[in-house]
């Protein structure tokens, strides 16, 4: 859990987290449309009580579409927790940026029509 959030907040958090995965496992877009919303105002919501927590933060690029908004998510938690000396915290966020590294290196180049 991370430092700084009630826990009964994150525990939602990871709730709604798990709601999402099952919505991806049932293969139903409409409702993992749903849950992924819900699951974007939930950590809106967490943002204005904490403020910019780099948790917060690199939680929403989990969850936003288009890479090149995760990698800006990712890149301002991380830089939060550069600040903040909070290296768990740093770890992580550098994990989710590696990922989206592999992920765009796995995409297809586009082509000129």
């Amino acid at each position: 859990m991370p430092e700084g959030i009630d826990k009964s907040d994150w525990d939602t958090v990871h709730q709604m987290a798990c709601d999402v995965a099952n919505a991806s496992l049932l293969e139903d877009d409409v409702l993992r449309a749903s849950r992924n919303t819900a699951m974007l105002d939930l950590l809106g919501n967490l943002q204005k009580k904490y403020g910019d927590h780099p948790s917060i933060l690199a939680t929403i690029g989990d969850y936003l579409d288009d890479p090149a908004d995760r990698r800006r998510q990712y890149t301002k938690a991380l830089s939060i927790a550069k600040a903040q000396g909070k290296q768990y915290e740093i770890e992580e966020i550098e994990d989710s940026l590696k990922d989206l590294e592999k992920e765009d290196s796995q995409q297809p180049p586009e082509c000129d029509k």
